[in-house]
């Protein structure tokens, strides 16, 4: 028999070793899911957005720590003025505002207890307050976890509603750097390592560690290569502040940073945001000179030397591109990894919005969109 408690703002800023054992036991995501990762985006969002903590720890008969439901709440009035509470899987805020973006959502269940831990989760859910549930950017597996548990939600009478779908990629990076490369398209296997020959008979190609005494601030190069290709920074300042409290943290679930640059002749022209979490290498940003030679695409040049690092450690597995598209084309999908796909759905359980979303879904199109900018949905 399992038994489940709501941890309070103070035992979630102490519970890092429990939360890292726990999760090490179980199969979710071991950045994403990390005390370091939802603990810094807590502190750096939380009272910027009036969330409320609705963190739920399973615990079984010996008191051990076996599974955590991390979720937030926010109660807000839509601009027709319908009074909507609503849950979310903490380290995002859907529709509310602008935060880093967390993937691999869901609950932590220790291996063999995922049955155990999904029932009496979801039994806690429902004692709690609430009239929509926003689960993003959730793995097929935790999908399946949730759907098993209990009646699941269709069965306890609610409605999903299902909001996006997106697709990363994963590289196994078990095998040979040679193989994989050899599989590459013509095209990617040019940008991605043979324009280090054409690069490297006109001056000097490197591929390193970032360096703060030479490189200056990682983050400041970053923010200005995706100033001058985007218009703005990669991370304005709330972001900014959680990465730096992240790398502080990362090593509390056994992660270290992975920050390289490429330079050409001494100056600074790439440089790629990475961290290893176990044996996984996470992608999470990138920035280069976009001006710097029209025959070479630096973003393609800097992952290229970054997978082959991951390759060449023993005990990385993969090299994870995470979600979202290019500026111009899913180039994710060039690099001949395993496809990722993430669903963000809507499980409503209030009585008013499940009939305000069945009026809409049963309107016509023209209809639907008043209808939604009316209510405010």
């Amino acid at each position: 028999m399992l038994r489940v408690e709501r941890i309070s703002e103070a035992g979630f800023a102490s519970m890092s070793n429990d939360w890292g054992a726990c999760l090490a036991a179980s199969d979710s995501n071991p950045l994403f899911m990390s005390w370091p990762w939802l603990y810094s985006w807590w502190e750096t969002w939380s009272q910027l957005l009036g969330m409320e903590l609705m963190l739920l720890g399973a615990f079984d008969e010996n008191n051990e720590l076996v599974g955590i439901g991390p979720f937030s709440r926010r109660v807000l009035v839509t601009a027709g003025g319908v009074r909507v509470t609503r849950l979310y899987i903490l380290g995002n805020a859907w529709r509310l505002a602008p935060t880093v973006r967390t993937e691999y959502c869901g609950i932590i269940a220790c291996r063999g207890y995922e049955d155990a831990v999904g029932d009496v989760l979801l039994s806690a859910l429902e004692q709690l307050g609430w009239d929509e549930l926003i689960c993003t950017d959730v793995p097929p597996e935790q999908v399946e976890h949730l759907e098993r548990a209990g009646a699941g939600f269709d069965g306890r009478g609610y409605r999903v509603i299902q909001r996006a779908a997106d697709v990363g990629g994963r590289v196994d990076t078990r095998g040979r750097f040679t193989d994989w490369l050899s599989g590459l398209g013509k095209n990617t296997r040019l940008k991605a390592y043979n324009r280090r020959t054409y690069l490297q008979k006109q001056g000097n190609l490197s591929f390193s560690d970032h360096n703060a005494g030479s490189d200056g601030d990682f983050f400041e190069l970053l923010n200005a290569f995706h100033h001058q290709r985007w218009g703005k920074p990669a991370f304005e300042r709330e972001a900014l502040r959680f990465h730096r409290l992240l790398l502080q943290r990362l090593h509390l679930c056994g992660g270290e940073p992975a920050l390289s640059v490429v330079r050409y002749n001494g100056r600074c022209i790439s440089v790629l945001y990475d961290v290893v979490v176990r044996e996984c290498r996470f992608n999470l940003q990138a920035g280069y000179n976009e001006s710097f030679d029209a025959k070479v695409s630096l973003g393609y040049l800097h992952l290229g030397y970054a997978i082959e690092e991951a390759f060449s450690a023993e005990k990385i597995c993969s090299y994870d591109l995470l979600a979202g598209t290019g500026k111009k084309q899913f180039y994710k999908a060039h690099f001949h990894g395993e496809a990722v796909h993430f669903a963000t759905f809507q499980v409503v359980r209030g009585p008013l919005l499940k009939l305000l979303y069945s009026i809409q879904s049963a309107s016509p199109p023209f209809i639907a969109r008043a209808f939604i900018r009316r209510v405010g949905l």
